[in-house]
């Protein structure tokens, strides 16, 4: 017998208000504010620094025999080498899904005739306002040359999806937001 659907209850503590928001400084990918805070009654509380960024995107790339498109690529925070899929700033101008498939065929070359969303989360709601859609592309392959940004080069390796989970399982792959895409592909979206 199938137990019943869990539900969840509403919070009960309530929303509290930023105010006398101000840029404290404004970079390429992110904006850096500073707010002063008072609580749901209120009450005033320590001032807080958040960053506003575009939103984000990200693909699980998969091709038709099978084998998931991911990305070497240095990253500047870490100062390493990252395995992960690929994606990045969605465009002002750009629907998430579109923004994807950009991002798909700039750092690999490949494109998809079948795309679907997997999911959408809050990289880090604690500090910044953004979100990062994931999509699944599938029957992926190589149609054009890469073109990559001026600070980015990727190298792009193709793994059966099958070994994916094995990956994450070694800690291979360790860019949070590409472990949930590959995590969700795997638990979710597998045919």
């Amino acid at each position: 017998m199938k137990s019943p659907p869990f539900v969840l209850e509403p919070p009960r503590i309530q929303k509290w208000n930023l105010s006398a928001s101000r840029t404290e400084g404004s970079y390429r990918v992110f904006d850096v504010l500073h707010h002063q805070v008072t609580d749901h009654l209120g009450a005033s509380r320590r001032d807080v620094y958040t960053m506003t960024c575009p939103d984000w995107c990200n693909v699980v790339a998969v091709t038709p025999d099978d084998r998931v498109v991911l990305i070497w690529q240095y990253r500047f925070g870490s100062d390493a080498l990252s395995l992960e899929v690929p994606g990045g700033v969605i465009e002002s101008s750009e629907a998430p899904e579109l923004g994807a498939r950009r991002e798909l065929l700039e750092e690999t070359g490949y494109t998809a005739p079948s795309w679907e969303l997997l999911t959408t989360v809050e990289p880090n709601p604690a500090l910044s306002n953004n979100r990062c859609h994931m999509f699944l592309a599938r029957g992926a392959q190589p149609t054009h040359p890469t073109a990559f940004d001026d600070q980015e080069e990727c190298e792009v390796v193709l793994v059966p999806a099958a070994q994916i989970a094995e990956l994450l399982d070694q800690g291979r792959i360790t860019h949070a937001l590409a472990v949930l895409a590959l995590e969700r592909f795997l638990r979710s979206a597998r045919p």
